[in-house]
């Protein structure tokens, strides 16, 4: 007897699931288990207490990065696109100088 398209689909999605909780099962029988530890419970996995305090993030640091990030992603992208076929090759030539000038405008506001 052939199976048809959507139950030969149905007995692999079942015997797969069949195999995955075998597996699932064995390996919880055999695996090794971890010792309690007063330092499990700690936020960090390392077990390292944490002084209290707020942590203060610097935002303008990661608005400069987020906008370097986003000058060189859209420069490649047009590059990318225009320069495999070079039909005009003004355009992106002009945004990467223009890109270009703009990064080291940032570069130099971040060194003031």
């Amino acid at each position: 007897m052939m199976l048809t398209g959507l139950s030969s689909f149905a007995l692999g999605l079942v015997l797969s699931l069949a195999v995955t909780l075998l597996i699932y099962v064995i390996g919880g029988r055999i695996s090794a288990r971890g010792k309690d530890e007063e330092g499990k419970l700690e936020p960090y996995a390392c077990g390292e207490r944490v002084q209290g305090g707020k942590i203060i993030i610097n935002l303008e640091q990661f608005f400069i990065y987020a906008v370097y990030f986003m000058i060189f992603h859209i420069l490649v992208f047009s590059l990318a696109t225009t320069l495999s076929r070079p039909i005009d090759v003004s355009v992106p030539i002009l945004f990467a100088a223009v890109s270009i000038i703009s990064i080291g405008m940032l570069a130099f506001k971040e060194k003031r």
